[in-house]
């Protein structure tokens, strides 16, 4: 793996002209990135450390539930590097406006701004991506720092700071060894992540924006949540609209969640990233009901204990959060709701930082051989 990343280390060629036109900090070499950042090259070379098997693990990484069920991957980067891919964010990444189609992680847009174009519309169409974030490999994020103007070398340190790959954990003679099983990816957890892929999905947002503009068709993307709308004899095109996008999709080197492939019609209830667009903005009305009981019953009884909401380990966080969505979607409704949830948060003493006590991700039973580690040379990558 080490030779498969750092061939490109010693091109140090960067195109002064690109990084101008986007506003971007000109750099040549690793000793001018260390600089910019304000780090030693040595700790350059720490945070880009890319090793089949390490004594080293850049992340902390542990489980979520899904709202719908199942379980999240999070992967939380240790300080120093999260202080690294900041510096990228701020200084590289922001820079670079994401298309109007999309609406996560952009400033002065959100789930509400996805929603409002698909209002009062015939038929939505709601199409998921699946594996987002492991669909976007290293290659991908380095072609995309070289497309912005940046040398080989800088780009490929660009691009190891901000994957990682999956990783068994091997206890052996009392030492943790961290084996890599995977080509490296985006992270779902890491600050640079969410800008990477949607810069990585202008043309994507673009040829979609196309087909859904030639047969009459709204055309947004919330992170992997793509929705497409019409009415009238637009809506007729349906079917041809599905198998455009498919292939647009497919040719993008991204996959379809087909369980999450929905086609809402006519005379049905209309939702866009938990919104509901039938008539106007709003939230669903039943689970609404259900959050009202649950505030009920925790002023009533004095307790959060056997409580839950949206199948989240931290019920204070996951109430806040829900009023604060009502209150955006509707802030007639959302604000009394809003006023209520503060008490509970002062009642219980709710910290506005939370911090998790994860669980560890237990590393499958390794088929590593013991002896090819106590063999391993520990060389540098570059």
């Amino acid at each position: 793996m080490e030779k498969k990343v750092s061939k490109g280390l010693n091109n140090q060629a960067s195109d002064n002209n690109k990084l101008l036109k986007y506003q971007l900090p000109v750099l040549q070499t690793a000793e001018e990135l260390s600089a910019a950042m304000k780090i030693t090259i040595g700790e350059l070379k720490f945070l880009s450390y890319n090793r089949t098997i390490s004594k080293i693990n850049h992340y902390r990484r542990f489980y979520i539930p899904k709202k719908t069920g199942g379980k999240r991957l999070i992967s939380t980067p240790m300080p120093r590097l999260k202080k690294a891919q900041h510096w990228i964010l701020e200084n590289i990444l922001n820079k670079i406006d994401a298309t109007e189609s999309a609406h996560g992680f952009v400033k002065k847009r959100s789930i509400l701004s996805n929603a409002l174009p698909h209002v009062k519309a015939e038929v939505v169409v709601n199409i998921d991506l699946k594996d987002f974030f492991p669909s976007i490999n290293y290659r991908r994020v380095k072609g995309l720092f070289i497309a912005l103007g940046y040398s080989e070398q800088i780009s490929t340190i660009f691009a190891l700071i901000c994957t990682e790959p999956d990783c068994d954990q091997v206890e052996l003679d009392g030492e943790t060894y961290y084996a890599a099983g995977s080509e490296r990816f985006l992270p779902q957890g890491a600050p640079t992540s969410p800008a990477i892929t949607n810069l990585i999905c202008r043309k994507l947002d673009k040829r979609l924006k196309g087909i859904a503009n030639k047969l009459h068709f709204n055309y947004t993307r919330y992170a992997d949540d793509l929705t497409f709308s019409a009415s009238g004899i637009a809506t007729s095109n349906t079917s041809t609209l599905l198998g455009f996008v498919k292939k647009i999709i497919k040719d993008e080197k991204l996959n379809i969640n087909p369980d999450k492939l929905r086609v809402q019609r006519k005379g049905a209830r209309k939702e866009v990233t938990g919104i509901i667009v039938n008539d106007k903005p709003s939230v669903c009305r039943k689970e609404l009901d259900k959050f009202r009981a649950l505030l009920h019953q925790i002023e009533k009884e004095g307790t959060i204990k056997g409580k839950h909401w949206n199948n989240s380990n931290n019920l204070l966080a996951s109430i806040k959060g829900y009023a604060n969505f009502v209150k955006m979607v509707n802030p007639e409704k959302g604000k009394p709701l809003e006023e209520r949830v503060k008490k509970i948060l002062e009642t219980h003493r709710y910290k506005h930082v939370i911090k998790h006590k994860p669980k560890p991700l237990q590393a499958p039973d390794s088929k590593i051989n013991p002896e090819a580690i106590k063999k391993k040379p520990w060389w540098k990558f570059w």
